[in-house]
């Protein structure tokens, strides 16, 4: 049985989670989801052995990055948000675009995109969205696709960003997905 490597570790995005016939618990504290697991088991007839983490564990270990659990995943790395700010930031000095194609770009990436994730990145509580507003020092207002994006796992970056800026070109060696704006530097959803 997979189990994380330090036993009182926070999963990455803050979020205990188990789920048992299709019905879905989370908690931020070890208590609340052990809690809650012992009644999704108690409710579906399964006895609980112990205080109910090593089922947490079990189900949530294949769906973390890789190095969390003492069992490998295939789940990619977590991505850190000093990382995304850092490669974000360097984005403050392109030039824009428009604001239209910005909004399609940002649409496409929400609704089509794999490499799309606000997992770990709630960009209105964490202040993000404002910090990127003032790194474009005013010259990029608010749009409303704003509030939907997250990062893009390739780039590293927010999505609300590199929508942004014209000349953004594709990095070396990256593999977007199929339809992806950024394989055409930009030219698609134009």
């Amino acid at each position: 049985m997979a189990v994380f490597k330090s036993k009182f570790s926070t999963p990455p995005d803050g979020w205990y989670e188990y789920e048992l016939d299709g019905k879905n618990v989370r908690d931020t504290s070890r208590f609340g989801i052990c809690r809650k697991v012992r009644d999704l088991r108690a409710a579906a007839g399964l006895p609980t052995v112990g205080d109910g983490m090593r089922y947490v564990m079990e189900w949530m270990c294949p769906r973390l990055p890789d190095g969390f659990c003492t069992s490998p995943s295939d789940v990619a790395p977590t991505i850190r948000a000093a990382d995304v700010k850092q490669r974000t930031a360097e984005l403050f000095r392109r030039r824009l675009t428009q604001a239209d194609i910005a909004e399609r770009r940002m649409e496409h990436c929400v609704n089509k995109c794999p490499a799309h994730t606000r997992r770990g990145f709630c960009l209105d509580c964490t202040g993000l969205l404002d910090w990127l507003y003032r790194g474009f020092g005013g010259a990029r207002g608010k749009l409303p696709a704003d509030r939907a994006t997250g990062v893009c796992v390739i780039d590293k970056v927010m999505v609300a960003a590199s929508a942004a800026v014209a000349d953004y070109p594709p990095a070396e060696g990256a593999e977007y997905p199929e339809g992806c704006w950024r394989k055409t530097g930009g030219a698609a959803c134009q």
